[in-house]
């Protein structure tokens, strides 16, 4: 199981991450040639809106039962539709920012629920259809490099970008319902966010730009409550919620307008 992931991990793999981009980013900018001098400071704000494809990374998710006991929930990987808008600044000839706002539902689905004994599905534990589905919204804050740019490479129209992102993700869960009537109740839990990738722009005209891309997203931890109801309708809770990793591999297609 790797649901369990620690905010401490996180942070270490996101660090590892700046790291290696702060040393590629200096590595570019410090390479001074007669090519960089005329990447002078542009400051120029765009829009973007970005329709894309999303397969979810299959993760399971495990709770403490009342018991406490270890039990386990097996989610299926889901494709879906991801929306995207943002708004940005390109700040010189191979450098740009932007912060975007994505929305994504039906990330997951629970396939069987297994108890502490180790058997998965059985009468007590058979779950409805299409339970367990989970949504998010993603803001991040992001960095493209055009590394054929800063080496003073012309690619005409083109413009290859290595990207990467750190942000805030608002993950919903609806509930876990089963056969007999007990539902475990979903939550929204709130968490940190991070993506890397790489793309393609290309400028149709001075103003108007097709961006495509692909990325790799952490949208941290999706949970649901602690509280659920028997299948008699008896209020009862968990000694700790169902937590698991929600991740994606994601491919965009986009229009940017430059002011």
């Amino acid at each position: 199981m790797h649901s369990q992931s620690s905010v401490p991990a996180k942070l270490s793999r996101l660090c590892q991450t700046a790291i290696i981009s702060a040393i590629a980013l200096l590595s570019i900018t410090g390479a001074s040639t007669p090519a960089h001098a005329d990447n002078e400071w542009l400051f120029a704000p765009y829009l973007r809106a970005d329709l894309g494809y999303s397969s979810t990374v299959d993760d399971n998710a495990d709770l403490l039962d009342a018991t406490p006991e270890r039990d386990v929930i097996a989610n299926s990987s889901q494709n879906g539709a991801r929306y995207q808008i943002g708004a940005g600044l390109q700040l010189n000839s191979f450098l740009r920012t932007d912060m975007t706002l994505s929305y994504r539902d039906g990330l997951t689905e629970a396939e069987s629920y297994t108890d502490a004994d180790g058997i998965a599905n059985k009468a007590a534990n058979r779950l409805s259809a299409n339970t367990f589905k989970t949504s998010n919204w993603s803001t991040m804050l992001n960095v493209y490099v055009d590394p054929m740019a800063a080496a003073g490479i012309k690619t005409g129209a083109f413009s290859p970008y290595l990207q990467g992102g750190i942000g805030w993700s608002r993950n919903k869960t609806k509930d876990l319902v089963f056969a007999n009537g007990e539902t475990h109740f979903g939550a929204t839990h709130n968490d940190l966010a991070w993506q890397v990738g790489a793309g393609l722009n290309y400028a149709i005209t001075d103003r108007w730009k097709i961006d495509l891309s692909y990325r790799f997203i952490d949208m941290g931890e999706a949970r649901a409550s602690k509280n659920f109801v028997t299948g008699a309708g008896t209020p009862n809770t968990f000694e700790r919620e169902a937590r698991f990793d929600l991740q994606a591999h994601e491919v965009l297609l986009g229009l940017q307008y430059q002011f």
